[in-house]
């Protein structure tokens, strides 16, 4: 008996305490794409209310990764939307205290920003403008075409230390409900 009770403590004390729901986190409050000549454009604004656990990670340092995920499919009957584009911008955010300032490294293009605070760094995590997608010459002018997006950790890149040692939960699981919008194809 004891030795099964000392196993339960063990148990316990590996998984973690389980935290309350907060509600989503991430939510997408806006996208949208716009036109430059032929080129796709994507607008994407994101209201985030990162939870104190995630903050405090950020602050003793640890590298956190933040991506956001679009889509634009084409509508098809009796069968699965084709996929046509894909693409996962991936960011890293994290506090380096030596230089007091926290730096958003954009993962897909190795830039790096460094921001005196943690609530401009997320800002600019937060809030994308003109980011270029696609060609508006590869989407048929005879198909219905739609968008997603979505935004939130992503809990591949995250550093060891910081994955769930839950076999059942994942508190850094965190990630938007998607956020669709019809894709016009402009005629002329």
């Amino acid at each position: 008996m004891k030795t099964a009770l000392a196993l339960v403590c063990l148990w316990l004390a590996l998984t973690g305490p389980v935290l309350a729901d907060e509600g989503d986190p991430f939510h997408v409050a806006r996208a949208d794409f716009s036109l430059d000549d032929d080129l796709l454009l994507l607008d994407l604004v994101v209201d985030s209310s990162i939870p104190e656990y995630i903050v405090i990670a950020i602050d003793q340092g640890f590298a956190v990764p933040f991506m956001f995920e679009v889509e634009i499919r084409a509508e098809r009957k009796y069968w699965w939307d084709d996929r046509v584009v894909s693409l996962k911008q991936q960011y890293l955010l994290h506090h380096q205290p030596l230089l007091d300032a926290f730096v958003v490294q954009n993962v897909n293009s190795g830039e790096r920003h460094y921001f005196a605070e943690r609530k401009a760094a997320v800002h600019f995590i937060e809030v994308v403008y003109n980011y270029p997608m696609l060609d508006i010459g590869n989407l048929a002018a005879d198909r219905v075409y739609y968008a997603r997006a979505r935004f939130g950790i992503d809990t591949d890149e995250l550093p060891l230390p910081l994955k769930s040692s839950s076999l059942w939960d994942n508190d850094w699981d965190l990630q938007s409900d998607w956020f669709e919008w019809k894709v016009a194809r402009p005629t002329s």
